[in-house]
């Protein structure tokens, strides 16, 4: 601590057990202390990371890195092991480079999606940042997790180009045509000569991102936010064998996602679970129709975006209305920007407020709809996860991969739906929506405060995590209580995979104090025995 204090300054060195509660798991009950830090340093330059990282090999210290820490469903700012030294790059914050020609910024890893949407807005610069739906994070961060946007550059690994990288003995490397000096195409080009690193450190521990280059959208000339309904669960396998064709085929441009009525009403309806249901168990059928009736929201509701000059916008909305309209019972609805008027119109002050309750549930999911597939940051949905009446609700994510199949994700839906009503849990999903596979994220909700409740939303998560595998359901993403658990999925070829990150771990970071356990890589030296 009293070389981190006199490298940094003592107001960047937290080690009050109180302040410190900031960088624990936001929804793990409060007793708990398995992934607390045993320290928080913040650096504000390059030189002062690399010299954090160089102090913990001396010292032998693991370390855990966040940029903002934000991903409160997967753990939020909590290290892996207990008493690491968290490294918060909250304060290493500058936009380095925003450029409208090109359509490109470089950024460090505290700038937030607030951050970059703010700097286009006051150079009024004709540019759309892709976000998430919340957009409090960091940009490299949510990269790094292979985080999910919903423009047309929505996919966040994708859209990054070029990073500077701090190694676990303090050196400095960057990627890609960054690895000439002074290239101006560090931003531009993805590959340069030899391999692409670039992959290699996301979602891993092999270095520290302290710079990287992002590609904007262009903003278009017509913006198109829809969303189309379907009355009956199954109909689930028809949407996605319909929204298929219209996403290889450049159609529909962005990621849709789908949501059933369980996470519509628990999440946008304003009232608690109570006001559906107040049996024993998962809510039952009985209360799902009710869902239905009173939000308007059918079984299942998938919104998506268009975007372009109007007359090409026009033939994509006719096209989509032709194919949406073959489902029996579907409905399709839409609200048309012009690009150069979108953020004034829907960041102004006079917009509609929607109703009250359950009525108004489909509005508020528009109106968040309508700003995030536009690039204007929020934290609406943040407001709405609490679904007790206790006003402290958690929520833990299970996150498996399929195919983008009718069949085999209405197989996965069901299924779900199974497990959680086996352990009295709801199943309310959220599926992202790519050309080829699914995301299906279920949304395990609880109540903080009650420990019991907690736990049992922890460990069923691991045994999803393990009944999925057994179906051929990868998880994507996970806390990271269950990175370990994730990662021995991925068991192809005895562990294959797993034995050539440890040997990539061990030769880049021998003594494992980089982020150790992260997406299950602990290299030879930290990995836990038995």
């Amino acid at each position: 601590m009293a070389a981190c204090t006199e490298l940094l300054g003592a107001d960047a060195v937290v080690s009050d057990p109180v302040l410190m509660r900031e960088f624990r798991d936001p929804y793990s009950h409060a007793s708990w202390t398995q992934h607390e830090p045993g320290l928080v340093v913040c650096p504000t330059t390059v030189e002062q990371v690399q010299e954090l990282v160089r102090l913990a090999g001396r010292f032998d210290t693991p370390t855990w890195t966040i940029s903002q820490g934000r991903n409160n469903g997967y753990g939020g700012p909590a290290p892996r092991v207990p008493g690491s030294m968290v490294i918060s790059l909250r304060g290493m914050n500058r936009i380095l480079e925003l450029d409208e020609e090109l359509a490109y910024a470089v950024v460090e890893p505290g700038v937030r999606f607030f951050d970059l949407y703010e700097e286009v807005q006051r150079r009024g610069l004709k540019l759309w940042p892709s976000i998430p739906d919340l957009g409090w994070g960091s940009i490299i961060g949510n990269a790094m997790d292979h985080g999910v946007g919903f423009t047309p550059l929505g996919d966040h690994p994708a859209r990054s180009c070029g990073m500077e990288v701090v190694l676990a003995d303090g050196s400095l490397v960057r990627t890609g045509m960054g690895a000439m000096p002074d290239n101006p195409t560090w931003a531009l080009r993805k590959h340069g000569f030899g391999p692409h690193h670039e992959g290699m450190l996301m979602q891993s521990n092999l270095g520290i991102v302290t710079k990287m280059g992002c590609w904007l959208v262009p903003q278009p000339e017509y913006y198109v936010s829809a969303e189309v309904t379907v009355p009956r669960d199954e109909d689930i396998s028809t949407l996605i064998d319909t929204v298929r064709p219209l996403l290889l085929d450049g159609t529909i441009q962005n990621s849709p996602i789908a949501y059933n009525v369980t996470l519509i009403a628990g999440a946008f309806s304003g009232v608690p679970r109570s006001h559906w249901y107040t049996g024993d168990g998962a809510v039952d059928d009985a209360a799902i129709e009710k869902m239905k009736a009173e939000t308007g929201a059918g079984a299942w509701l998938m919104r998506f975006a268009l975007f372009g000059y109007e007359d090409v916008v026009s033939e994509q909305l006719a096209r989509c209305t032709e194919a949406f309209a073959r489902i029996e019972g579907s409905r399709l609805t839409h609200r048309g920007f012009r690009g150069d008027e979108v953020v004034h119109q829907l960041t102004a002050l006079e917009r509609p407020r929607p109703a009250d309750g359950p009525e108004g549930a489909v509005d508020r999911l528009r109106q968040q709809s309508d700003t995030t597939q536009a690039g204007i940051p929020s934290l609406d949905l943040l407001d709405n996860l609490s679904w007790d009446d206790h006003g402290v609700g958690g929520h833990l994510d299970y996150s498996p991969v399929t195919e983008l199949d009718g069949a085999r994700v209405l197989e996965q839906t069901r299924w779900l739906r199974e497990e959680c009503a086996g352990e009295g849990l709801d199943y309310a999903a959220s599926l992202m929506i790519f050309p080829r596979a699914c995301i299906n994220i279920v949304s395990l909700w609880f109540n903080t405060a009650d420990e019991a409740g907690t736990r049992q939303a922890y460990e069923f998560t691991g045994t999803l995590i393990e009944r999925g595998a057994e179906r051929g359901f990868g998880a994507y993403r996970t806390h990271l209580e269950h990175m370990d658990r994730v990662a021995a999925t991925y068991d192809w070829n005895d562990s294959a995979l797993a034995r050539f990150n440890t040997r990539i771990k061990d030769a880049l970071d021998p003594q494992g104090i980089l982020s150790p356990g992260r997406s299950g890589i602990w290299g030879s030296r930290r990995a836990p025995q038995g």
